[in-house]
């Protein structure tokens, strides 16, 4: 968006069609992911040769997108946010450090969905006894979100095809590993999605693979989703609402007095507090392999 401009957010709304202006602004896609990827050998091989590593043969990939690129304010991966301005809910264990230092630092925190009650209902007291996982509620709004006509095109009805276009351009022109994409799409795109990306492959067009994922247009299929798009008025008043609850400015300082409480606790007990991400952090299971009898 800081690249290209509002006009490039309206081409992907239109389809990314392949009109005069459209494949002007897919030339610019395929140089600036072009000029990335040689900036990213160059650095890594240099980096290398002064230490006498020997040289990856491939350096660019691109991740799901994640809750720390998300909170940094980084683009969240190769395809559109959820929307301009919209809620993160990250699931913790019940008062885990990080959470903890959440809720001093303002943010909201309620029962997570597994948590209910004993007539199936969601508790709503994330200190109820019975409450065992908390989602931490973190309003975010993208860079360019109040970029003048940001606010005017609807990012959640971009095509399955408009994506597959794109997650094509960043496979042949940045990635040298696979591009973990997860293309959004409803029912009704399905055959067209399908026979696209056939064509991909028997066309030998760079096409490895790509998640499918089911899109909804009524947010409220699911409660408590990971991802609620807000309005601009919704998403100011909740961060009117953290500065408001807000104890400490200095996140860091206080994720450290609850994590070295934390870990105090877990000797004192016996027991240690679980490391490393989660098993479906990433593209790949991190839990090892069951191996059948």
């Amino acid at each position: 968006m800081n690249a290209f401009g509002v006009d490039w957010l309206r081409w992907w709304e239109a389809g990314r069609l392949e009109t005069s202006v459209g494949l002007e602004f897919k030339r610019q896609e395929q140089e600036y992911l072009t000029r990335w990827k040689n900036i990213v050998q160059r650095v890594v091989w240099d980096y290398c040769d002064r230490h006498s590593l020997k040289r990856p043969n491939r350096c660019t990939t691109v991740q799901p997108s994640g809750t720390k690129s998300l909170l940094t304010s980084a683009s969240p991966g190769w395809h559109p946010p959820k929307a301009q301005r919209f809620l993160r809910r990250i699931t913790f264990r019940k008062n885990d450090p990080v959470a903890l230092a959440c809720i001093d630092y303002g943010y909201n925190v309620i029962p997570s969905q597994s948590d209910k009650d004993e007539q199936g209902n969601l508790l709503n007291d994330p200190f109820d006894p019975r409450c065992t996982e908390w989602l931490v509620e973190i309003p975010v709004a993208v860079p360019w979100a109040d970029l003048p006509g940001a606010d005017e095109i609807d990012i959640s009805q971009f095509s399955a095809i408009a994506q597959l276009d794109f997650y094509m351009q960043v496979q042949k022109f940045y990635c040298s590993h696979n591009t973990s994409a997860t293309i959004e799409l409803r029912e009704n795109e399905i055959d067209d999605l399908g026979i696209r990306i056939y064509e991909a492959i028997k066309g030998d067009e760079g096409y490895i693979s790509a998640a499918l994922l089911s899109r909804f247009d009524d947010h409220q299929t699911f409660p408590r989703l990971p991802f609620e798009p807000i309005a601009r008025q919704q998403y100011e008043q909740f961060m009117q609402e953290v500065e408001h609850r807000r104890k400490t400015s200095d996140f860091h300082l206080a994720l450290s007095r609850y994590d070295s409480e934390a870990g105090r606790d877990s000797l004192l007990s016996g027991d240690f507090l679980e490391a490393g991400p989660a098993g479906c952090d990433s593209d790949k299971c991190l839990y090892p392999e069951q191996k059948s009898v």
